[in-house]
């Protein structure tokens, strides 16, 4: 069952919102709801899935120059692994 919500919406934002409602040929209620659908239903974008480690490295006060090494060392020691 669908249900409503109610969010306060500029004067601004709310013109925007009907135009391009309007230009997709919807109703404003079934537009807002696909922009959510679509929202919701989207695979995590690249910089959502590095958000945390980006967080932990600022905290941990590694340098970009340490980072690098750090993964350069990590890539080495992966390759190293898979040789016969």
């Amino acid at each position: 069952m669908p249900r409503t919500i109610e969010i306060p919406v500029s004067d601004d934002l709310l013109r925007l919102l009907d135009e391009k409602a309007r230009r997709s040929g919807l109703k404003r209620e079934d537009y807002v709801s696909a922009l959510l659908s679509k929202d919701l239903a989207a695979p995590p974008t690249l910089a959502q899935v590095l958000k945390p480690f980006r967080e932990q490295v600022a905290a941990s006060g590694v340098t970009d120059d340490e980072l690098g090494q750090l993964f350069t060392n990590a890539r080495e020691d992966a390759h190293g692994e898979r040789r016969p």
